[in-house]
């Protein structure tokens, strides 16, 4: 009776035994596949802290002359790719470029796109050209964005504030009537240079283009009977 207790209770340690290892092995699987798993998102969040934007051109507190103005960035650890309006994909995506947009759209999951399209433009390239951007002060301002237009996490914005003037200073030359440009022919009705003949008289200045003044005819002799 004794010795069939004891086996009893041997066989019971070691099923206890085992059905502790076994949770036991899932759990640390689990665990490490926690650690990974939290090793990546610590990665891409590193990542995309580095990303970066940058305007090259204009500078900050550049004076510029009003017309079109070329704004071109430089960008660090982001594919800038042509799929503008497709899904998001990590690490890719376009430029949203601003000007005088006030405050810029931030929000999460949201298209960065602001009220007016006249303050902003997508463009999958590092630079774009505003038409026509008339005298004073203005804010460029670009956005790093998904696919789908909505900002990263954190938000990527570089900005600069110029001078815009008025484009002037410079005068055309008014050219008075009847005067030829140097190095052109001389306009119709225009009298050229008289020119020296070989015996040293000066013969009269061709007029160019003038019509000749009709000569009367001359009367024919009418022969005496």
């Amino acid at each position: 009776m004794e010795t069939n207790t004891l086996t009893f209770m041997v066989s019971i340690r070691r099923s206890a035994v085992w059905m502790l290892s076994r949770p036991r092995g899932q759990f640390v699987a689990g665990l490490l596949a926690v650690v990974v798993l939290a090793s990546a998102t610590l990665a891409g969040c590193g990542e995309s802290a580095d990303r970066s934007v940058k305007i090259v051109e204009p500078a900050e507190g550049a004076t510029l002359n009003a017309g079109d103005i070329k704004v071109a960035v430089e960008v660090k650890k982001f594919n800038v790719v042509d799929k503008i309006g497709q899904a998001a994909n990590e690490g890719e995506g376009h430029i949203h470029y601003y000007i005088d947009a006030g405050e810029i759209p931030t929000k999460d999951g949201q298209p960065a796109v602001t009220k007016s399209n006249n303050t902003y433009h997508a463009q999958a390239t590092k630079d774009y050209t505003w038409p026509n951007v008339s005298a004073g002060d203005h804010t460029f301002a670009v956005q790093l964005v998904n696919n789908d237009h909505t900002p990263l996490r954190p938000p990527v914005i570089a900005q600069v504030t110029v001078t815009v003037k008025a484009a002037g200073g410079a005068t055309t030359p008014v050219r008075s009537a009847g005067t030829s440009p140097s190095g052109t022919s001389s306009p119709a009705g225009e009298s050229a240079t008289p020119t020296e003949g070989p015996s040293g008289a000066t013969a009269p200045a061709a007029t160019t283009g003038a019509t000749p003044s009709p000569t009367a005819p001359r009367a024919s002799a009418t022969p005496t009977p």
